[in-house]
């Protein structure tokens, strides 16, 4: 995959994502810049998911920890627990909103 293939992948992503998010949980805003999406919760918090172009994973960050996501197939899987990025997100949004959540 080119680099501008995985941009183009990655961007994507990102966007299904945000509007997954919006559908899903629409207390939760959402940002999407330069391949950067941050979603402001309800309690304050964050959550941001991004792109990294030199190891070619999604990387996403919040105060549970952070999650590296490699792209198998048409998935995103967490790259130590192979979890799936919508997963991963839905299992954080439910979490901090509590009730259930689903993506995808």
């Amino acid at each position: 995959m080119t680099q501008n293939s995985f941009a183009v992948t990655v961007e994507n992503t990102l966007n299904t994502l945000m509007e997954q998010v919006e559908e899903a949980a629409p207390e939760v805003e959402g940002d999407l810049v330069d391949s950067v999406l941050t979603l402001l919760l309800p309690d304050d918090s964050q959550i941001i998911i991004n792109r990294q172009e030199a190891v070619r994973q999604i990387w996403l960050a919040c105060s549970d920890g952070p999650a590296r996501f490699d792209q198998v197939g048409e998935a995103w899987l967490d790259s130590q627990s192979h979890e799936s990025l919508n997963a991963a997100l839905a299992r954080l949004l439910g979490k901090r909103l509590g009730r259930s959540i689903t993506l995808g």
